[in-house]
């Protein structure tokens, strides 16, 4: 995924949240189920579901990996469903699904994707929507107004070559990697889930006097950007490229490693947490279906699935698997540094300005 991508994709219609705060309210009709909350929930879904007998997901997970059994899943929890998956990238979602809009026929019943929440809703293309699952994920990394719901996390963190970096030397914080002796040794993701991303982090946990004073400094040891996505980055430290990477989506330094590669994850504290989440479309085609999905990709088993595909649930009863699980920041003792979608979106313009200035070259 070309995360530069998307952004440029999905933040050219963030200007257009001022609008929509501004807008009406989505209006519920009687008949959606969307928000439902009676005691015949359940009975309601699956009578409508019956009646459409299909749903079509959008999602960025990898389609062998997770989305198929995930649907899978489904379709054995619901034998009378004839669930559809197409798979993208975030930026080709969002343009498919604004393109679906303008022409008033919206064909995806649910979007799960990463970095969507502002820009979705920016564009008044999806709705609020609840599902009794949700009390099992942690409230504040829930939308409170319900337009999404999480639904796996990602950890942002550095990793290193195990042959090039001795036990004894390794970064212990943030200040570390300002160290002489990792100068023009150390490589980052020039991409804004990358290096922009790690600047995001930085200001929102040190604030922006300390944050612009840290990442001067920064700049000063060199790093190497590589305008790839981040598992490209942690391929090259593998390759012994370079010793250090500043922004691995900490699991891929580990699946590489169960295969024998040398490197090794580096969590430093307070990680960065990433959300993926949940949507759900304003008219879908099959609107009961959608919120039956909806609820079983929320649920357990759903989890679970997510989790056998090697992601972190967000769920709050099921674990990663055992050696994912070991870098999870609050299980190993870690501060977690969570920003919220919304906040992320609203320091872009900021962090892309700092990185232009600092390290572009």
């Amino acid at each position: 995924m070309s995360a530069a991508a998307l952004i440029r994709t999905g933040f050219a219609v963030a200007g257009a949240l001022a609008a929509f705060a501004a807008g009406p309210a989505f209006a519920q009709s009687s008949d959606n189920p969307a928000m439902y909350r009676g005691p015949d929930r359940e009975q309601r879904l699956l009578e409508g579901a019956r009646k459409e007998g299909q749903v079509m997901v959008y999602s960025s997970m990898i389609a062998d990996q997770a989305l198929r059994p995930l649907i899978d899943g489904f379709q054995k929890k619901y034998p009378f469903m004839k669930p559809q998956y197409v798979r993208d990238d975030p930026p080709q979602q969002l343009q498919k699904m604004l393109a679906e809009s303008r022409a008033g026929r919206m064909v995806a019943d649910v979007l799960e994707s990463t970095s969507l929440e502002v820009p979705v809703r920016a564009a008044n293309i999806n709705q609020p929507f609840w599902s009794p699952e949700i009390e099992a994920y942690a409230p504040e990394r829930r939308d409170p107004q319900n337009f999404w719901a999480p639904t796996r996390f990602s950890y942002l963190g550095a990793c290193y070559n195990t042959n090039l970096v001795k036990p004894a030397d390794l970064p212990k914080s943030f200040d570390d990697f300002l160290d002489p002796k990792w100068k023009g040794k150390t490589v980052w993701s020039g991409t804004v889930i990358g290096a922009m991303l790690f600047i995001t982090g930085v200001r929102n946990f040190m604030g922006e006097d300390k944050a612009r004073v840290y990442l001067e400094k920064l700049a000063k040891n060199d790093i190497v950007t590589i305008p790839s996505a981040n598992r490209v980055i942690v391929d090259r430290v593998m390759a012994g490229e370079y010793a250090l990477c500043l922004d691995a989506f900490l699991h891929h330094p580990i699946i590489s490693a169960r295969k024998g590669a040398p490197v090794a994850p580096l969590p430093i504290e307070p990680v960065l947490t990433v959300v993926s989440s949940v949507m759900l479309p304003k008219a879908p085609p099959h609107p009961y279906s959608a919120m039956l999905f909806i609820d079983y990709l929320l649920s357990k088993d759903g989890q679970e699935r997510l989790r056998d595909a090697e992601y972190f649930p967000a769920r709050l009863d099921v674990s990663a698997l055992p050696d994912l699980d070991k870098i999870v920041p609050h299980k190993i003792g870690l501060k977690e540094n969570f920003i919220d979608p919304v906040k992320i979106n609203a320091d872009l313009a900021k962090t892309r300005q700092i990185y232009q200035e600092l390290f572009v070259k």
